[in-house]
Protein backbone atom coordinates (compact mmCIF):
# COMPACT_ATOMS: atom_id res chain seq x y z
CA UNK A 1 0.00 0.00 0.00
CA UNK A 2 2.39 2.23 0.84
CA UNK A 3 4.08 1.70 -2.61
CA UNK A 4 1.26 2.60 -4.33
CA UNK A 5 0.74 5.72 -2.18
CA UNK A 6 4.23 6.85 -2.93
CA UNK A 7 3.79 6.89 -6.44
CA UNK A 8 -0.28 8.28 -6.65
CA UNK A 9 0.55 11.01 -4.54
CA UNK A 10 4.01 11.71 -4.39
CA UNK A 11 5.09 11.30 -7.39
CA UNK A 12 5.95 14.61 -8.97
CA UNK A 13 6.94 15.78 -5.81
CA UNK A 14 9.93 18.14 -5.42
CA UNK A 15 12.11 19.44 -2.73
CA UNK A 16 12.35 23.10 -4.22
CA UNK A 17 10.03 25.18 -4.27
CA UNK A 18 6.93 25.35 -7.53
CA UNK A 19 8.47 28.86 -9.33
CA UNK A 20 11.90 27.11 -9.58
CA UNK A 21 12.99 24.96 -12.67
CA UNK A 22 12.90 21.36 -12.73
CA UNK A 23 15.47 20.57 -15.16
CA UNK A 24 18.65 19.52 -15.89
CA UNK A 25 21.22 17.80 -12.91
CA UNK A 26 18.89 19.78 -10.01
CA UNK A 27 16.02 18.02 -11.05
CA UNK A 28 14.51 15.83 -8.02
CA UNK A 29 11.08 14.71 -8.83
CA UNK A 30 10.69 10.70 -7.79
CA UNK A 31 13.30 11.36 -4.47
CA UNK A 32 9.96 10.70 -2.58
CA UNK A 33 9.09 7.29 -3.92
CA UNK A 34 12.52 6.34 -3.96
CA UNK A 35 12.63 6.99 -0.53
CA UNK A 36 9.44 5.70 0.28
CA UNK A 37 10.13 2.70 -0.89
CA UNK A 38 13.44 2.15 1.28
CA UNK A 39 11.74 2.68 4.11
CA UNK A 40 9.40 0.19 3.29
CA UNK A 41 12.20 -2.41 3.14
CA UNK A 42 13.58 -1.48 7.22
CA UNK A 43 12.34 -1.02 10.29
CA UNK A 44 14.47 1.98 12.47
CA UNK A 45 16.62 3.58 9.90
CA UNK A 46 19.46 6.09 10.89
CA UNK A 47 19.03 8.78 8.26
CA UNK A 48 22.76 8.85 7.97
CA UNK A 49 23.17 5.31 6.64
CA UNK A 50 19.69 6.10 4.57
CA UNK A 51 21.21 8.66 2.80
CA UNK A 52 24.69 6.64 2.07
CA UNK A 53 22.51 3.35 0.86
CA UNK A 54 20.13 5.51 -1.95
CA UNK A 55 23.48 7.92 -2.35
CA UNK A 56 21.96 11.42 -1.48
CA UNK A 57 23.03 14.04 0.30
CA UNK A 58 21.63 14.14 3.75
CA UNK A 59 20.32 17.39 3.64
CA UNK A 60 18.03 16.21 0.74
CA UNK A 61 16.89 13.12 2.60
CA UNK A 62 16.13 15.22 5.28
CA UNK A 63 14.11 18.09 3.28
CA UNK A 64 11.98 15.02 2.24
CA UNK A 65 11.40 13.12 5.39
CA UNK A 66 10.59 16.67 7.38
CA UNK A 67 7.66 16.98 4.36
CA UNK A 68 6.94 13.11 5.15
CA UNK A 69 6.92 13.75 9.14
CA UNK A 70 4.33 16.30 8.37
CA UNK A 71 2.67 14.18 6.24
CA UNK A 72 2.27 12.02 9.02
CA UNK A 73 3.55 9.21 6.96
CA UNK A 74 7.04 8.61 9.07
CA UNK A 75 8.31 8.83 12.74
CA UNK A 76 11.85 10.54 13.84
CA UNK A 77 13.27 9.81 16.56
CA UNK A 78 16.50 12.32 17.68
CA UNK A 79 19.06 10.16 20.22
CA UNK A 80 21.93 11.47 21.59
CA UNK A 81 24.74 8.29 21.33
CA UNK A 82 28.53 7.96 22.08
CA UNK A 83 29.99 7.93 19.18
CA UNK A 84 33.65 6.12 20.76
CA UNK A 85 35.69 7.38 23.88
CA UNK A 86 38.74 9.70 23.33
CA UNK A 87 41.82 9.99 25.89
CA UNK A 88 43.13 13.82 26.60
CA UNK A 89 46.61 14.67 27.15
CA UNK A 90 46.09 14.07 31.47
CA UNK A 91 44.87 10.85 30.52
CA UNK A 92 40.99 10.30 31.44
CA UNK A 93 38.42 9.50 29.50
CA UNK A 94 36.14 11.96 27.24
CA UNK A 95 33.06 10.81 25.95
CA UNK A 96 32.16 12.11 23.02
CA UNK A 97 28.13 12.39 22.59
CA UNK A 98 26.72 12.86 18.94
CA UNK A 99 22.80 13.45 18.08
CA UNK A 100 21.68 10.74 15.60
CA UNK A 101 18.56 10.83 13.67
CA UNK A 102 16.17 7.74 12.71
CA UNK A 103 13.03 7.50 11.23
CA UNK A 104 10.55 4.42 10.33
CA UNK A 105 7.21 4.49 8.20
CA UNK A 106 4.36 4.87 10.59
CA UNK A 107 1.94 2.08 8.95
CA UNK A 108 -1.40 2.83 10.99
CA UNK A 109 -1.15 6.34 10.04
CA UNK A 110 -0.39 6.26 6.61
CA UNK A 111 -3.95 4.00 6.30
CA UNK A 112 -5.33 6.78 7.81
CA UNK A 113 -3.81 9.55 5.46
CA UNK A 114 -4.70 7.49 2.85
CA UNK A 115 -8.13 6.74 3.21
CA UNK A 116 -8.65 11.01 4.11
CA UNK A 117 -6.94 11.73 0.45
CA UNK A 118 -8.37 9.32 -0.79
CA UNK A 119 -11.73 10.56 0.18
CA UNK A 120 -11.19 13.83 -0.07
CA UNK A 121 -10.52 13.10 -4.34
CA UNK A 122 -13.81 11.47 -4.66
CA UNK A 123 -15.54 14.26 -3.19
CA UNK A 124 -13.43 17.03 -4.96
CA UNK A 125 -14.82 15.29 -7.87
CA UNK A 126 -17.99 14.13 -7.01
CA UNK A 127 -18.69 18.54 -6.16
CA UNK A 128 -17.04 19.44 -9.23
CA UNK A 129 -19.75 16.82 -11.28
CA UNK A 130 -22.57 18.36 -9.53
CA UNK A 131 -20.81 21.59 -9.77
CA UNK A 132 -21.81 22.49 -6.03
CA UNK A 133 -19.12 25.46 -5.94
CA UNK A 134 -20.78 28.11 -7.44
CA UNK A 135 -18.15 30.28 -6.25
CA UNK A 136 -16.38 31.56 -9.70
CA UNK A 137 -12.70 31.73 -9.47
CA UNK A 138 -10.64 34.47 -11.83
CA UNK A 139 -7.47 33.92 -12.69
CA UNK A 140 -4.74 36.67 -14.73
CA UNK A 141 -3.70 35.55 -17.56
CA UNK A 142 -1.00 37.87 -17.31
CA UNK A 143 0.94 36.19 -13.50
CA UNK A 144 -1.17 33.27 -12.70
CA UNK A 145 -2.62 34.67 -9.39
CA UNK A 146 -6.05 34.61 -8.39
CA UNK A 147 -7.99 37.65 -8.37
CA UNK A 148 -11.65 38.77 -8.70
CA UNK A 149 -12.65 41.06 -11.68
CA UNK A 150 -9.08 43.23 -12.25
CA UNK A 151 -5.85 41.76 -11.85
CA UNK A 152 -3.90 43.98 -8.24
CA UNK A 153 -0.68 42.93 -9.64
CA UNK A 154 -0.85 43.98 -13.67
CA UNK A 155 -4.55 45.32 -14.16
CA UNK A 156 -4.73 42.76 -16.43
CA UNK A 157 -8.36 41.40 -17.72
CA UNK A 158 -9.25 38.24 -15.44
CA UNK A 159 -10.82 35.06 -17.14
CA UNK A 160 -12.80 32.50 -15.53
CA UNK A 161 -10.51 29.57 -14.45
CA UNK A 162 -13.28 26.80 -15.21
CA UNK A 163 -13.81 28.59 -19.01
CA UNK A 164 -9.82 28.41 -19.35
CA UNK A 165 -9.64 24.62 -18.02
CA UNK A 166 -12.22 23.94 -20.76
CA UNK A 167 -9.98 25.69 -23.45
CA UNK A 168 -6.88 24.25 -22.35
CA UNK A 169 -8.69 20.60 -22.79
CA UNK A 170 -8.99 21.17 -26.81
CA UNK A 171 -12.49 23.05 -26.25
CA UNK A 172 -12.92 26.39 -27.06
CA UNK A 173 -15.07 27.32 -24.22
CA UNK A 174 -18.32 25.99 -24.84
CA UNK A 175 -20.97 23.05 -23.62
CA UNK A 176 -18.90 20.53 -25.36
CA UNK A 177 -16.05 21.38 -24.07
CA UNK A 178 -17.91 21.29 -20.42
CA UNK A 179 -19.61 18.16 -21.23
CA UNK A 180 -16.26 15.98 -22.58
CA UNK A 181 -14.88 17.32 -18.93
CA UNK A 182 -17.76 15.89 -17.12
CA UNK A 183 -17.64 12.47 -19.13
CA UNK A 184 -14.32 12.39 -18.14
CA UNK A 185 -14.25 13.31 -14.18
CA UNK A 186 -17.23 10.47 -14.33
CA UNK A 187 -15.21 7.98 -15.84
CA UNK A 188 -12.22 8.51 -12.90
CA UNK A 189 -15.06 8.43 -9.99
CA UNK A 190 -16.35 5.06 -11.85
CA UNK A 191 -12.99 3.68 -12.15
CA UNK A 192 -12.06 5.08 -8.26
CA UNK A 193 -15.39 3.42 -7.14
CA UNK A 194 -14.23 0.13 -8.61
CA UNK A 195 -10.60 -0.16 -7.42
CA UNK A 196 -11.71 1.07 -4.07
Amino acid sequence: MVKLAARAFYDDLTSKGDNQPKTGRSDNRGIAVVVLDALTRRQWVREEDLAKDLKLHTKQLRRTLRFFEEEKLITRDHRRETDGQQTTKEGEEKVKLHTHSYCCLDYAQIYDVVRYRLHRLKKKLKDELENKNTLQEYLCPNCGKRFYFHCESCNGKLEVESDKLAVQEGGDGDDNARRRRREKLKDILQNMEVLL
